[in-house]
């Protein structure tokens, strides 16, 4: 994924909450719930500075088989690739990401090291502009990442196997 300060990071921060952004999230929903074949998932990215990583990560209910439950994750990721999210899914990401920003600046040392934080990024006065970014964000830039970021060639998998 692109850097923190690439016009893309804001679409990638969106499109991980679609995915794995609470009960609701399409992850936890098709894979957990539904299909039963992760007793938990979740999908997040590391972004900084630097370019970063979008990670899926999931526990699967025992008796499942690794291949079928990636290749569900795969199918996730396809629909993320082929169709826009709907305008209300994209809606409610961006309310949460307002609200968890609004009530993160409440207190005065969490302002302090936000304002440090853009600083260091190049300008403090940018913490003002990040609900303009986020709510500038569209279906259509989330579909643009899906299909730059959920790459055949992208994609590392590392599986963890019990010894039983």
């Amino acid at each position: 994924m692109g850097s923190r300060l690439d016009k893309s990071y804001h679409a990638t921060d969106l499109m991980t909450d679609v995915l794995s952004g609470g009960g609701s999230s399409r992850l936890y929903q098709s894979l957990v719930k539904e299909r039963k074949l992760f007793s938990n998932i979740e999908c997040h990215h590391f972004g900084s500075t630097d370019a970063g990583l979008v990670v899926i990560e999931g526990k699967l209910v025992k008796g499942v088989k690794m291949e079928d439950a990636e290749n569900a994750v795969e199918e996730e990721l396809e629909k993320m690739r082929t169709a826009l999210v709907s305008e209300n899914e994209l809606q409610k990401v961006k309310n949460k990401t307002e609200s968890m920003i609004t009530f993160e600046d409440m207190s005065v040392m969490s302002r302090a090291n936000s304002l440090a934080y853009y600083e260091t990024l190049g300008d403090a006065a940018w913490m003002d502009e990040e609900l303009d970014r986020y709510a500038a964000v569209t279906t259509q830039d989330i579909l643009e990442q899906s299909r730059r970021i959920f790459r055949k060639e992208n994609c590392n998998t590392i599986c963890y196997l019990s010894e039983n």
